[in-house]
């Protein structure tokens, strides 16, 4: 094919060529991409071969239980991401601009969202009746160029972007003990940290602290803890400790209700470790709209002083 004609068939083939591409890409398989397109798979496939006559080079290896993309494949998946991520972006940007009910999506953790959003969540929409919040709780972290997140709560330190600010949700997050007031009933408190020996741990196999390092540094002379729970989600580990199961090491972030209600207590006072642990991530090219201004601030003002038991 001359390049003239490749051109002119790259640009008749190209939207629903890129289109199906990036379905076929994203799910490894052209029957599933027909599935997400409402077409059929020879659609796909047709869609597909043409882009690829176009381009002169294969986008995919066909295989016996699917495709496999090829490294040209990948490289255009990329650009395609970023490009329909933007062009999202700027559709909603358009539509919340002419609408007056602005619809914002929320992406956290699921024990963030248990903890804190759920609780504060009815208040804010009572304050703002024109926003619609969409909340995904899920541990993955977002891609903001395709998935229409507008505000979002990481765990752990997030990998640098030059499209989203992120910014420390708290200045002082700690990890520090705490258990049922009942498990410590007749002791005197804050106990020596030798005395963690005496009790049941609970570990959250996904937080930043664990008890190895707090035992480490704060009681080194405990050579044989008492092991407890191991879980995976914050929520439950402190659902656990509540429950007098034994104590539990979490960020201050998410125990600051449960302290000032009296449902735990630190026993060990104020020893803890530091470190940060949860961040506020907004989309630069959403930071404009007053709805995601208002549902980030929002999140700023209710853990304020979540570092301070």
């Amino acid at each position: 094919m001359k390049p003239v004609q490749r051109y002119r068939a790259l640009r008749k083939a190209s939207l629903k060529g890129l289109q199906a591409f990036e379905a076929a890409y994203m799910h490894r398989s052209f029957a599933a991409a027909a599935q997400e397109l409402s077409i059929t798979a020879s659609a796909v496939s047709h869609s597909i071969q043409t882009l690829e006559e176009a381009l002169g080079t294969l986008l995919f290896e066909r295989a016996r239980r699917g495709v496999v993309p090829t490294e040209e494949g990948a490289r255009l998946y990329d650009v395609i991401r970023r490009s329909f991520g933007d062009i999202d972006d700027e559709l909603r940007t358009i539509l919340d601009r002419g609408s007056k009910q602005q619809v914002v999506t929320i992406q956290c953790a699921p024990s963030f969202a248990a903890i804190w959003v759920m609780p504060q969540l009815p208040a804010f929409l009572r304050a703002h009746p024109d926003i619609d919040v969409r909340l995904w709780a899920v541990h993955q972290p977002p891609d903001f160029s395709s998935s229409g997140v507008d505000v979002a709560v990481l765990y752990g330190r997030p990998t640098a972007s030059a499209g989203v600010h992120v910014e420390p949700i708290s200045q002082r997050e700690r990890y520090l003990p705490v258990c049922s007031p009942k498990l410590v009933d007749g002791w005197t408190l804050p106990l020596p940290a030798a005395d963690i020996e005496n009790f049941y741990l609970i570990q959250n196999d996904v937080s930043l602290a664990s008890w190895d390092e707090w035992i480490a540094r704060f009681a080194p002379e405990c050579r044989h803890p008492v092991r407890g729970l191991r879980l995976d989600r914050a929520f439950m580990t402190l659902s656990a400790a509540e429950n007098g199961l034994g104590m539990c090491i979490e960020s201050t972030v998410l125990v600051q209700d449960y302290l000032k209600e009296g449902r735990l207590v630190c026993p060990f006072g104020e020893l803890a470790i530091e470190a940060t642990g949860h961040y506020l991530a907004v989309p630069k090219s959403r930071e404009g709209l007053q709805a995601v201004r208002t549902v980030a601030d929002w999140i700023r003002g209710f853990v304020t002083d979540g570092a301070k038991p």
